[in-house]
């Protein structure tokens, strides 16, 4: 089936395989080369890559890696028979979440493998697509667009993940990861790591090149915001320039796609409702990975995030809930608050006895919802951040009061620390989204985590080697010119 055709094609191209086939049906083959001679065959390859990534992003242990490790993530009690009423950390990530992740068997070890093979899918649609001839050079143009974007959003997970923030050391001369501009083979390519400032360079020059690629036509079908375009991969841009320090560079995208988007922030009147409303996405989105659909057309459910932090009933929820540290956080006017989460009452394990206690599941994430990668409400706390780092502090607080307000919750003055402000107000707007874990590396902080953590080892002195994880040791092995992370 063509499903089963593209996952094959991507597993083989980003696995980096020399062969030169893929199985297209049971004791059928069909060769790379001949897959993307043809715009249908470049277009099912792009669709399995955007599955692919929506996939990953949903996966459990990336979907809550940096609000877990970082503090916002805590867990409900066990259902299971044998545990019933306890609460640990699940399984698949106690060791992620005890900084204390293994190279041999990591936690994590799917967001590296996986955007590689993405990476490499990119490349061989980029290398292969002006060879054909039955698209228009607008149609090659555009799917050369999707992938620069695709490739450095891709590019700039890993760094997230798998290299010290920017500002880790004075000149960011640190490791960084490997970069692939080409698709790569094993056993004949030897990467190496570049510095951390180089793959930014990287990272923003593939958005620039998308950028100026895109067109007015997409290539797949589908909503604007669930494909990459030319306003989203500014706002993706924008998320990278400020990771990258370039302050006026993530300033002036934030105002580009504030200002030209057409999108605008939800009302704090609809707030609520639109997170809550199951079958539809929230209005202020830019880029949202969705729930695949089967070859029946039905929604493959299995992949979703409400597998994570959902709650059905009493004795049907799911693992992921809200720390007390964070709940701490909102006052009782914010709309984030407790209207933004379900409160259940649960039987818990305390000591000796068993008693109900309150859980929080986020509404974020209940029902079918997409994974909203980047939204307005990040552009404004963007624009907000770097405005602050270029001292225009009148600016800074500007935006930051926009998003206060919206929630309504107090507003910041000129005599407050405006950066921890804005760390604070990104953990309470974005929490569950992906940032805690990598925004405390960004401003320097400690991770600490009191209320609900169920660590080994609970916080975190910055700076530490575990702020980020360990390279999958097997792909270590294959590539001597790859060096592991220090302290794994």
């Amino acid at each position: 089936m063509k499903t089963k055709l593209i996952y094959s094609l991507l597993l083989i191209v980003g696995l980096m395989a020399c062969d030169d086939f893929l199985e297209q049906e049971p004791g059928t083959q069909i060769s790379i080369t001949e897959q993307l001679s043809t715009y249908k065959g470049v277009r099912e390859a792009l669709s399995g890559n955007y599955q692919m990534l929506s996939k990953l992003m949903m996966n459990e242990v990336n979907a809550v890696y940096a609000d877990a490790c970082g503090g916002n993530i805590s867990f409900s009690p066990s259902l299971i028979a044998s545990s019933k009423g306890i609460v640990k950390a699940p399984t698949r990530i106690e060791n992620v979440y005890s900084f204390s992740d293994n190279k041999e068997d990591s936690d994590m070890d799917a967001i590296y493998e996986e955007c590689y093979k993405i990476i490499n899918g990119c490349n061989m649609l980029i290398e292969n697509v002006d060879a054909l001839s039955d698209a228009s050079e607008a149609q090659k143009q555009q799917v050369k667009a999707e992938c620069n974007s695709m490739r450095g959003f891709c590019h700039f997970t890993l760094l997230r993940h798998y290299a010290q923030n920017y500002s880790f050391t004075g000149d960011a001369l640190h490791k960084g990861i490997i970069y692939n501009l080409k698709t790569q083979t094993v056993g004949v390519d030897y990467p190496a790591r570049e510095t951390v400032k180089q793959c930014y360079q990287y990272v923003l020059e593939d958005f620039d090149t998308a950028i100026k690629l895109f067109t007015e036509t997409n290539t797949l079908d589908g909503e604007d915001h669930t494909l990459l375009t030319a306003i989203n991969t500014k706002a993706l841009q924008a998320r990278a320039a400020l990771y990258a320090n370039e302050w006026q560079q993530a300033y002036d995208l934030a105002t580009e796609v504030i200002t030209t988007s057409g999108i605008d922030l939800m009302l704090k009147d609809d707030y609520v409702a639109e997170w809550e409303e199951p079958n539809a996405s929230i209005g202020e989105v830019l880029f949202e990975l969705s729930i695949p659909y089967n070859n029946e057309g039905e929604l493959v459910t299995s992949n979703s995030v409400s597998d994570d932090f959902g709650y059905n009933s009493k004795s049907d929820y799911e693992e992921y809930v809200a720390s007390g540290d964070l709940m701490n956080l909102f006052e009782s006017t914010d709309i984030r608050g407790l209207n933004m989460f379900i409160e259940a009452e649960l039987e818990t394990v305390v000591g000796e006895d068993k008693k109900d206690s309150p859980y929080y599941f986020t509404k974020k994430f209940q029902d079918n919802p997409g994974y909203p990668v980047i939204r307005m409400s990040e552009i404004y706390l963007i624009r907000a951040e770097a405005a602050a780092r270029l001292n225009l502090n009148e600016e800074a607080l500007s935006d930051l009061r926009t998003i206060q307000a919206r929630a309504g919750s107090t507003l910041s003055n000129e005599e407050d620390d405006i950066m921890e402000e804005l760390f604070v107000e990104r953990r309470k707007e974005l929490c569950f989204e992906g940032h805690l874990l990598f925004d405390i590396a960004r401003f320097r902080k400690n991770v600490v985590r009191d209320e609900g953590c169920a660590a080994k080892l609970c916080n975190l002195t910055y700076p530490s080697n575990f702020f980020v994880l360990p390279i999958p040791e097997r792909n270590v092995e294959l590539n001597s010119n790859l060096n592991q992370n220090e302290g794994y």
